[in-house]
C-alpha cells in the first residue's frame, strides 16, 4: 500500500515520503503521496490501471497489463506500481503523468501486495505455489533480493526504514531485512494471514483466518495483544492514535483499543463487510457485499450515512479532505462526499474494481 496528517490514522505530519512532505490527507492502506497529477489510481479486472482526475473522475490515462489488477497499488513522485494476476505475472512501473511503461519485472506467479520506498519496490506473489517476496530496484526493476515464505504471501505489505512486513498463507507474519531480505523475525498465527498489514512506530497490526486481530512488537514480533472476532479477518485494517479498526467475524466491524486490544465498540451489518477500512478525524468508512459504503462515528460506531453502489464493494478505501474513494463489482470507481455520503462522481471500468485506491495530491 497514511486530522493531523496520517497513514491509517497514524500521525505523520511533517514526515517526508519519497521526498514529499505530507501535510493534509488521511488514507487507508499504505498510500504514498506524489508530485504527479491530482489523480485517483485504481486497477480493474479488465486488466487496466486507470488514472482519474480527482475533481471529476475523467480519465487521464490507462495502461493495459497482462492480467487482472486486483490488489495493492503503490505510488511515489514519478510512478505508479502495480502487479497483475492470472496473466503475465509482472510487476509494472508506470509513469505517473501519462501511464507509459518505465519498466516491468517477470515474477513466477500472481502479484498481490506492493509497497515502495526511496530505493526499491517490494512485491509479493499471491497465488498457490508461488511463495516469493521481491525487492526490485526502483529505477530499472532489477531484482535486489527475494525471500521465499512457507506458502504464498497473500497479505498486504508494509515497509519502514529497517524492514518489510508481510503475512503468508503458512500462518506466519514476517519481518524481512530491508537491505537483503533475510528474516528478522516471524510470528505464527493459527491460520492464513491475508489481511492488510499496518505498522506504526511500535507495532505491527494484522488479521488472520484464525479469527484474531494481532498487535506485535515491531522489533521482535512478540505478541502485544490479540482480539478474537469470532470469524476470519481477511481484509481491511486501519489504525489511528487510539484504536485499531478491523473487519472481523461474519458481519462485524470492530474498534479495538490500540494499547491492549480491548473492544471499544462493535457494529453489525445485514451483509458482510468486504472492503478495506479507512479512518479520518471523525469517521470510519467500510464497504459491504450489498454494495453499501458506510460511514460511522469513530468514537462510538454510531451510524452517520450510507452510500449504495450496484454491487459488492471489496476494494481498498481511501479518504482525503473532501471525499471517500472506493471501487465496486459494478465496475465503477466512486468518489463520495465524506460529510454526507452523496455521489460526487463515478467512473466505469470494464470489469470489477477490487484493487487498492490510491491518490496523488
Amino acid at each position: 500500500m497514511i486530522p493531523p496528517i496520517s497513514i491509517d490514522g497514524t500521525d505523520i505530519t511533517g514526515v517526508t515520503i519519497d521526498g514529499v512532505e505530507v501535510d493534509e490527507v488521511t488514507v487507508d492502506g499504505a498510500p504514498v503521496f506524489s508530485a504527479g497529477p491530482d489523480a485517483v489510481f485504481a486497477g480493474s479486472n479488465d486488466n487496466n490501471v486507470y488514472a482519474l482526475d480527482i475533481s471529476d473522475g475523467s480519465q487521464l490515462w490507462s495502461f493495459t497489463t497482462g492480467g487482472r489488477v486486483g490488489e495493492e497499488i503503490a505510488v511515489d513522485d514519478s510512478a505508479v506500481y502495480v502487479g497483475d494476476q492470472f496473466g503475465d505475472d509482472k510487476v509494472y512501473a508506470l509513469d505517473i503523468n501519462d501511464g507509459s511503461e518505465i519498466w516491468s519485472f517477470n515474477a513466477t506467479g500472481n502479484i498481490g501486495g506492493i509497497a515502495v520506498d526511496d530505493s526499491a519496490v517490494y512485491a509479493a506473489e499471491s497465488f498457490l505455489g508461488n511463495d516469493n517476496v521481491y525487492a526490485l530496484d526502483i529505477n530499472d526493476g532489477s531484482q535486489l533480493w527475494s525471500f521465499t515464505a512457507g506458502s504464498r504471501p497473500a497479505s498486504g505489505i508494509s515497509v519502514d526504514d529497517t524492514a518489510v512486513y508481510v503475512g503468508s498463507n503458512d500462518g506466519d507474519i514476517y519481518a524481512l531485512d530491508i537491505n537483503d531480505g533475510s528474516q528478522l523475525w516471524s510470528f505464527t498465527t493459527g491460520d492464513e494471514v491475508r489481511s492488510s498489514i499496518v505498522i506504526d512506530d511500535s507495532a505491527v497490526y494484522a488479521g488472520s483466518n484464525d479469527n484474531n486481530v494481532y498487535a506485535l512488537d515491531i522489533n521482535d514480533g512478540s505478541e502485544l495483544w490479540s482480539f478474537n472476532t469470532g470469524g476470519t479477518v481477511q481484509s481491511g485494517i486501519a489504525v489511528d492514535d487510539s484504536a485499531v479498526y478491523a473487519n472481523g467475524g461474519i458481519r462485524e466491524l470492530y474498534a479495538l483499543d490500540i494499547n491492549n486490544g480491548s473492544k471499544l465498540w462493535e457494529i453489525s451489518s445485514n451483509s458482510s463487510f468486504s472492503s478495506g477500512v479507512a479512518v479520518d478525524d471523525n469517521r470510519v468508512y467500510v464497504g459491504s457485499q450489498q454494495g453499501r459504503l458506510r460511514a460511522s462515528d469513530k468514537n462510538d460506531g454510531s451510524f452517520l450515512w450510507l452510500f449504495s453502489a450496484n454491487d459488492n464493494i471489496s476494494s481498498g478505501i481511501t479518504v482525503d479532505d473532501n471525499a471517500v474513494y472506493a471501487g465496486s463489482d459494478d465496475n465503477n470507481v466512486y468518489a463520495v462526499d465524506k460529510n454526507n455520503g452523496s455521489s460526487i462522481w463515478s467512473f466505469n471500468t470494464g470489469d470489477s474494481v477490487k484493487s487498492d485506491i490510491r491518490l496523488s495530491l
